[in-house]
């Protein structure tokens, strides 16, 4: 039997000194990405927009995952474009962390200033395999 090559299988895929913030406010998404990216770098997570902006104000963050819906307060895309006039976060990699996952909802969610895409459910290896890409680069 072939072993399925994935990102956990490729050299230098440890990255302890990157930082990702997971923005969602449900905590099984949380959860479930803690999970497949504990051994990968540093991640933080936070409940809503607020919270997302105050911790990228205290401490830098080298990806953002952000869910569309929050929720309460402020919603994905509005903390997308407020974390994209900060200083020093017009770059940042951030990724949609989604449920929306119609026709046209990747579109649109690009648009509004997210660099990368990845809808609820995924696979570890998709997410994994997103990581390693935004890093290495």
């Amino acid at each position: 039997m072939t072993k399925k090559t994935n990102a956990e299988d490729k050299p230098g895929f440890s990255f302890p000194d990157a930082k990702i913030l997971i923005v969602d406010d449900d905590k099984i998404t949380i959860d479930v990405v803690k999970l497949f990216l504990k051994n990968c770098c540093n991640i933080q997570s936070v409940y809503n927009a607020t919270d997302a902006i105050n911790s990228l104000i205290k401490d830098k963050i080298d990806i953002i995952f952000m869910d569309i819906n929050l929720g309460i307060g402020k919603n994905g895309i509005e903390a997308v474009k407020q974390i994209k006039k900060m200083p020093g976060y017009e770059k940042t990699p951030i990724v949609a962390l989604t449920a929306y996952a119609m026709h046209g909802d990747k579109e649109v969610f690009l648009n509004a200033g997210c660099t990368h895409y990845i809808s609820k459910p995924f696979e570890k290896n998709d997410l994994i395999n997103l990581v390693n890409g935004i890093l290495q680069k």
